[in-house]
């Protein structure tokens, strides 16, 4: 079986979560007998690297419509990771409309547009229903994310949602890196983002009145602008307390901040999976984390051994529900900490990519397997009337 992984965004060519989850599956298949799987670079945003051939080879790359009858006609699946150009789905399915189409959902749009406060990156959040109209199957990456899809009404559509998780493999042991236990500090690292919150942590430690603890910063600005007059003024506000790193994949950076902190904090109104979450229990790092979406799903058998918060989506109550689970980290034993952070780590092994392989697998075999229904005129006006109830997620403006 030939696999499309097709793809914006891979090393070096990296805008968040999804480069890494490339290379995960890309390692998941690796050598394996029965599927081979060829990376499918679409060129909307960047032009690849010349080394791309030699990073990833057998990669195909594509600048549109024009190239899609010979990079896909020896390819049974297409696994579609676009976050940009979705009417390339559509392309694609009217060139091969025989061949499946599986198109895996990093994050909803609509969720990233109400939850973010709008902006022109996600106002066009409608066109990646497109995606999920001409798709096979849809792949949500956890629960909560199943259950905004459906909220949103695009199970409407033919495609089968499936939830399956990101994979993670644990990268760090004990021998080789272990916390400083006795360390109050607390981190954010991150995209900053409305809906990440990247906030949280030193408006908490301020409501504290502990000048003792510092808060490292670890992240993006909002917008992707050269500086940032919010975390300007914040950082003239607290020039004792926030340390701001400016991010960076360095590995010297890297290991400065984990360093640096003795708890690490995952909040937010919306996170899908949470990446951050696998690498803090993977080191071992006590976790301040809130209590929805993907994080909470990812230590849901482990709930004892972390700082859980309650998420209320109101700013004020957020920053003290937040200040409460930060005082009950400073509470704790160092011993105790240890304790938690390396219970906490077992929760990674239903995320080992042995584990989401097999889930892969079955999905692979339905969609092969799946004969596409085909709705009525009438059937998909009656379905785009369909009353729901939308949520209100997130923060409003005012």
């Amino acid at each position: 079986m030939k696999i499309a992984l097709l793809t914006n965004e891979i090393p070096p060519i990296v805008y968040g979560g999804v480069a890494t989850w490339i290379l995960n599956f890309l390692d998941m298949f690796k050598n394996d007998p029965d599927i081979e799987v060829i990376p499918v670079f679409l060129a909307h945003l960047d032009e690849p690297p010349t080394d791309f051939p030699d990073r990833y080879p057998g990669i195909r790359i594509i600048h549109g419509p024009q190239d899609i009858e010979k990079t896909f006609q020896d390819i049974d699946i297409t696994v579609n990771n676009l976050w940009v150009a979705f009417d390339t789905t559509k392309a694609i399915k009217d060139q091969y409309p025989e061949k499946r189409m599986i198109s895996v959902c990093h994050s909803l749009i609509k969720m990233e547009h109400l939850t973010n406060l709008g902006g022109d990156a996600t106002k066009s959040f409608y066109e990646q229903e497109i995606t999920f109209q001409y798709s096979d199957a849809v792949v949500l990456i956890s629960r909560a994310e199943l259950g905004h899809y459906t909220s949103f009404g695009y199970d409407k559509y033919d495609a089968e949602p499936v939830v399956i998780y990101n994979s993670y493999t644990p990268k760090l042991d004990e021998i080789d890196w272990r916390p400083n236990y006795a360390l109050n500090d607390i981190g954010y690292i991150g995209r900053h983002v409305p809906r990440k919150r990247p906030d949280l942590p030193i408006l908490a430690v301020e409501r504290s009145n502990r000048n003792d603890v510092r808060v490292f910063n670890m992240g993006v600005d909002y917008r992707g602008e050269t500086g940032n007059p919010f975390w300007e003024e914040m950082g003239r506000k607290h020039p004792k307390q926030l340390v701001i790193i400016p991010f960076s994949s360095n590995k010297e950076t890297v290991h400065f901040y984990w360093n640096s902190v003795g708890a690490n904090c995952i909040t937010g109104v919306y996170e899908p999976f949470g990446y951050t979450m696998c690498e803090t229990l993977d080191r071992r790092v006590p976790a301040i984390v809130q209590d929805i979406d993907g994080p909470k799903e990812i230590c849901e058998l482990v709930m004892d051994s972390v700082f859980e918060y309650h998420v209320d989506k109101d700013f004020e109550k957020d920053i003290e529900n937040f200040k409460e689970a930060v005082v009950r980290f400073w509470d704790t034993h160092p011993d105790d900490r240890a304790s938690m952070a390396n219970h906490a780590r077992t929760a990674l092994d239903g995320f080992r990519p042995e584990v989401i392989k097999e889930e892969w697998k079955k999905v692979f075999l339905s969609v092969e397997n799946r004969v596409r229904g085909k709705f009525s005129a009438e059937e998909l006006e009656r379905m785009n009337k369909r009353e729901r109830g939308e949520q209100i997620y997130g923060y409003s403006k005012s």
